[in-house]
């Protein structure tokens, strides 16, 4: 009887089936920027990542030329490989001959023309500047240490005196048409990107086959493209985390505007261009799948080419197949390791917003 009374005197409470982790709600709630801030943090590791790729490949680039052009051991090797690539017999061979005969100017132009029509279907203009950057980068970066920094010449017996060829036009061509092509794609890059792998370290063995590069030239041309490639990535992101921490702090425009009152409460009250930090289904799975097999390429490309005899016969034919055979293996795990890296520092962006944040 006392407890009714008892009740009647006090007002009840706001919620009084409140779960403990409700009852918390006299701490105060966490800041609206709170969760973008956390992600924004997050977002710096891709780019920074990135830069230091970038770094590394220009070192490797340094590292190859001074010991495949500037040594005679390494002279020897490529004149070995070369050799067993022009007498190799086979269905690598004839594949690779036929890569290689689609890079063409016609063929780059129209490569290039489809990631344009890419960017303008997808309506990201910003990405326009990222890709010229690389495109042009690359392959002048290529024309000018293969002209002005590196002098090759003959520094032992049996090496052909030739011009230098160090690095090869062709592959940077192919590479940064291939690899402008997937990153304008979107969600299709999953499809082209073992395709752009393929076809690019096809046309790279291609251009041994026909004897118009030596391999150092070829690896060479890929890991400028790839240097080029994870920098531009490395800009990008920090461009993109720039935007965020910008648009954070101010309403959004046009399509995009939001309700003042929604971005200051609630967990919901993020940015429509907040950055994502978890890269695709299909990003995550075809990346693992070409860094195994671009692995397992070097690792067996590394292996045959370590388990040369020593002194290098340059004549003898079982010595010339198995070292071109590892190189291409080493061009092709070269080529996938260098995707699947493109695929994993590459900054997901969602620039969708939703149906209530959209202005008709």
């Amino acid at each position: 009887m006392n407890a009714p009374d008892d009740r009647a005197g006090t007002t009840p409470p706001e919620d009084d089936g409140a779960t403990p982790l409700e009852d918390d709600a006299m701490t105060p709630p966490p800041r609206p920027g709170a969760r973008t801030r956390r992600r924004r943090t997050g977002a710096l590791a891709r780019p920074l990542l990135a830069l230091l790729c970038a770094v590394i490949g220009a070192g490797l680039a340094v590292l190859l030329a001074r010991t495949s052009v500037g040594t005679a051991s390494g002279q020897r090797l490529d004149q070995l490989i070369l050799s067993g690539a022009q007498d190799h017999q086979g269905r690598l061979s004839h594949y690779a001959e036929l890569a290689v005969g689609t890079v063409s100017v016609p063929v780059m132009a129209g490569l290039l023309a489809l990631a344009l029509v890419l960017v303008l279907i997808r309506r990201r203009l910003t990405l326009l500047l990222p890709l010229a950057l690389l495109v042009v980068g690359a392959n002048v970066t290529t024309q000018v240490v293969k002209h002005l920094v590196v002098t090759r010449e003959a520094l032992g017996p049996g090496i052909e005196v030739t011009p230098n060829s160090f690095p090869s036009g062709h592959t940077t061509l192919a590479a940064t048409a291939m690899i402008a092509v997937v990153l304008a794609s979107g969600r299709l890059r999953a499809l082209l990107a073992p395709l752009g792998v393929i076809w690019t370290a096809a046309a790279g063995v291609g251009t041994l086959v026909l004897g118009w590069h030596r391999p150092s030239d070829v690896v060479g041309a890929i890991v400028i493209v790839a240097g080029w490639t994870v920098l531009v990535l490395a800009i990008d992101g920090l461009h993109t985390r720039h935007r965020l921490a910008r648009d954070a702090t101010r309403p959004g425009r046009g399509r995009r505007r939001r309700d003042a009152s929604r971005a200051a409460t609630g967990p919901s009250a993020e940015s429509p261009t907040l950055l994502d930090l978890r890269t695709g289904a299909a990003d995550r799975v075809v990346a693992v799948l070409l860094g195994l097999a671009g692995l397992a390429g070097v690792v067996y490309g590394a292996i045959g080419l370590a388990g040369l005899g020593l002194p290098l016969d340059l004549q003898d034919a079982a010595q010339q197949t198995s070292s071109f055979v590892a190189t291409a293996a080493l061009i092709a795990g070269g080529t996938a390791s260098w995707m699947a890296l493109v695929l994993v520092l590459r900054t997901p962006t969602s620039h969708r917003s939703s149906p209530g944040d959209r202005v008709p």
